[in-house]
Parts: C-alpha cells; sequence; structure tokens
C-alpha cells in the first residue's frame, strides 16, 4: 500500500464522517450519548471540517511525490483526533454511551493508524 493509497482511506474515513455528522446530526448525537449530547452545531461544524480536511487529503494523494510538510501537518492532525476522542470520553461528555465509546474508540484507532503510517512515511522521506 503507497502512502497515496493511505491517503485516500483517510479522505474517505472523513468525507464519510463528514457527511454523516452534517447529514445526521441529531441521531449521531443520540447514539453517542444519551443523557450528555453535544450540541448540533459541533456536529455541524465537526463535519463541514472533515469535508474540507477529506478534499485536502484527496488533493494530497493526487500528488507525487507526496509533499513532505503538508503530510506531516495530517498526521499530526489524525494523532490530535486521537487524543482529542480520548479527552472527550474521559471526560465523560458528549461521548457516554457503550456503543458511542466502543465506536469512537474503533475510529481512532483507525485515525490513530493511518497518522502512524503517515508519519513512518515523513520520518524515512524526511527532507
Amino acid at each position: 500500500m503507497t502512502i497515496n493509497d493511505v491517503l485516500k482511506i483517510n479522505a474517505l474515513n472523513c468525507l464519510l464522517f463528514g457527511a454523516l455528522f452534517v447529514f445526521m446530526p441529531e441521531p449521531i448525537s443520540s447514539f453517542l450519548s444519551e443523557n450528555a449530547k453535544a450540541p448540533l452545531l459541533v456536529f455541524l461544524s465537526l463535519g463541514v471540517l472533515l469535508n474540507i480536511y477529506g478534499l485536502l487529503l484527496l488533493w494530497l494523494a493526487s500528488k507525487n511525490p507526496v509533499p513532505q510538510l503538508p503530510l506531516l501537518l495530517v498526521a499530526i492532525g489524525d494523532f490530535l483526533w486521537v487524543v482529542a476522542t480520548i479527552i472527550v470520553i474521559q471526560l465523560n461528555v458528549w461521548i457516554t454511551s457503550i456503543n458511542g465509546i466502543t465506536a469512537a474508540g474503533l475510529v481512532a484507532i483507525l485515525v490513530g493508524w493511518l497518522g502512524w503510517i503517515q508519519l513512518k512515511h515523513y520520518l524515512s522521506n524526511k527532507p
């Protein structure tokens, strides 16, 4: 699997979740937490940002070779998503249901894995 493939997988992940957050904020909020729901504006904002980020990832994946600085920034962004997920779960707000914690944890694992691959590629091709 090439770094371009990893970026495309990351883009697909962002675009899918971005669309879910924009078009289904209430069901997503209810799935993640029954009693400490995030404001719908949070999901709408995250959805828009994830869609923009996904388009950026698709653009980056189209480059050969992939520019290294943007690749590093994408890896950092992925790790920040993982950290933010852990913090929200630990604070017991917005993601409180067992299904929500499980789903958010699985997504964080995927995002962290993609970030790790991107970081490894960056480090092995450092300018």
